[in-house]
């Protein structure tokens, strides 16, 4: 199997999934979209589109949203298999028809947990502690199925039978990913009243969630 990462903005890359992807001998390429690299649809069988501090309904700041969109339309009628992260799973809930718009209660940054419903729910059974750094929410779009909540946002997660999955949440960074978030997005920290120590976690947060990461990576790949 070969899957094709879009990265938005450099520092937000594929993480603990590109290891756990590998592993089970699929070839991955990351591309950034955001210099509008991007590939074609001969290219994979697996579409990630990962996260980014950019709106959905950015396309004049952005173009290459537009870009990301159409790939994503075409991938969905071409049976690709497709995981969209933060940002990918609101550009997907917005090409599958779903409402995206910025949160009513405000950022969720943070370690903090979801609720697993679905195919999730057999995954994790309970709750689990994952990494939030998001400002806009998204509808479930019509005809795919809710997978998780979350205390502060009803919709975290959704399916579209077996060929599509948006996860708000994320399961794929690292504390080497995290130090790279804190530089680069320093001044919304500051804003939003956080502190550095709490974002970076410890080490039992770290080793729970590569162990959810791997875990989602073979249910993706066997959905």
């Amino acid at each position: 199997m070969r899957a094709v990462a879009l990265k938005n903005v450099e520092v937000e890359g594929l993480g603990n999934l590109r290891e756990s992807l590998e592993r089970r001998g699929v070839s991955v390429e990351e591309l950034p979209a955001y210099k509008g690299e991007f590939p074609e649809i001969s290219d994979f069988d697996l579409l990630i589109v990962l996260g980014g501090p950019i709106g959905v309904y950015e396309e004049d700041r952005f173009p290459f949203l537009r870009k990301e969109k159409e790939l994503l339309r075409e991938s969905l009628s071409q049976g690709k298999k497709i995981l969209g992260i933060c940002l990918g799973a609101q550009l997907l809930a917005e090409v599958l028809g779903g409402k995206v718009q910025k949160g009513e209660w405000g950022k969720e940054i943070g370690w903090k947990p979801i609720y697993p419903q679905d195919h999730l729910e057999i995954l994790y059974k309970d709750e689990v502690t994952v990494f939030h750094w998001h400002g806009d929410t998204f509808e479930i779009p019509q005809g795919c199925v809710k997978m998780a909540s979350s205390q502060m946002y009803k919709n975290q997660a959704f399916r579209l039978g077996n060929q599509a999955v948006g996860l708000q949440f994320h399961i794929e960074v690292t504390p080497e990913d995290i130090e790279g978030w804190i530089s680069a997005y320093r001044d919304e920290l500051k804003s939003e009243g956080l502190n550095e120590s709490e974002i970076l976690g410890n080490e039992s947060l770290w080793k729970r969630l590569k162990i959810y990461c791997d875990v989602f990576t073979e249910y993706l790949l066997k959905l």
